[in-house]
């Protein structure tokens, strides 16, 4: 398939999205900011954003927010 009737086949999918979260991960690749991850809510998270978060945790931690190991979460869970 030639790349304009690739495009084309793009373009008639894309008129028949419903879903809005659909239009806006379509529209954060076209940006080049696909949706890399989700949080724990459901929210999604761009390449930026989720490198946003990794830092700021990074920096909680740095600055003596509590922690946890692997053993006493799951402890906990079990408990």
């Amino acid at each position: 398939m030639n790349i304009e009737a690739h495009k084309n086949q793009i373009i008639k999918r894309l008129k028949d999205v419903q879903d809005e979260k659909n239009l806006e991960q379509v529209d954060a690749v076209l940006n080049g900011n696909p949706i890399l991850a989700y949080t724990a809510e459901g929210e999604s998270l761009t390449a930026s954003q989720y490198i946003e978060r990794i830092e700021n945790i990074s920096d909680a931690v740095a600055d003596g927010a509590q922690t946890y190991t692997s053993e006493q979460v799951r402890a906990s869970i079990l408990s």
